[in-house]
């Protein structure tokens, strides 16, 4: 899973959005994800996020948590370990994920995301994450 901002900056920073091709956006940017208020990430679902219809796919789901817990980090960060649970079906309409750090050390930081849809939550994200070298 890609980890970035909502803005579709790169997990490694602002440099590696100068190593991608010119011109191709990033995953998350393709997905939908846009930047809400206090950190949150926002998602505006899609026809194509469903698994079937009227049910949206976990993998958005997991993406949303995963990214909201990454900005919680404060730092370039990828995925080491993740793991969902899937608490209510998500249907189209908008998603909002909510990040909190729970620990940071040297090298490994440990984040939880919530995805949240008309304030009921949906699906709760606990990821492990390595630290990314700045610079």
């Amino acid at each position: 899973m890609a980890s970035s901002n909502p803005r579709g900056e790169s997990a490694s920073g602002p440099d590696a959005a100068e190593r991608a091709p010119v011109g191709e956006p990033s995953f998350n940017t393709v997905l939908g994800l846009t930047a809400g208020a206090a950190g949150e990430v926002v998602l505006d679902t899609r026809p194509e996020h469903q698994v079937a219809p009227g049910t949206i796919h976990f993998a958005i789901l997991a993406t949303v948590g995963e990214v909201a817990a990454a900005g919680a980090v404060g730092a370039p960060v990828v995925p080491a370990a993740i793991s969902l649970n899937l608490l209510s079906r998500a249907q189209p309409g908008r998603l909002v994920g909510r990040g909190r750090l729970l620990r940071r050390g040297r090298t490994l930081a440990v984040a939880e995301g919530d995805v949240l849809q008309d304030g009921r939550l949906v699906a709760k994200v606990s990821v492990t994450f390595a630290l990314l070298p700045s610079g």
